[in-house]
């Protein structure tokens, strides 16, 4: 077990990415696709909260962002390939 988590622990490390946060919001709306899951990410006003669902809040969350709208374009029950999408729209965006 102790070799698994130092695995695990490693991959998560090398594969982590950069998130640009401008006022506790993503700077621009961004839409990106993974395999069959379309998410659409929009910035949100100071207050607003997180408005999405499901894997989009978890990632969003962990990312450390605090008022964001999310939408699935493209519903799929995959919910690996929605938190791909969001990690990888993410690490698109423009400071």
């Amino acid at each position: 077990v102790a070799q698994s988590m130092q695995k695990a622990t490693h991959q998560a490390r090398k594969n982590m990415v950069t998130v640009s946060i401008k006022n506790s919001t993503i700077p621009h709306a961004i839409q990106y696709k993974y395999g069959s899951a379309v998410v659409l990410l929009k910035p949100a006003p100071v207050g607003n909260g997180v408005k999405a669902g499901g894997a989009v809040r978890a990632v969003v969350k962990l990312a450390g962002i605090e008022n964001i709208t999310a939408k699935l374009i493209k519903r799929t029950g995959n919910k690996i390939n929605i938190a791909r999408a969001t990690i990888g729209a993410l690490s698109k965006l423009k400071a």
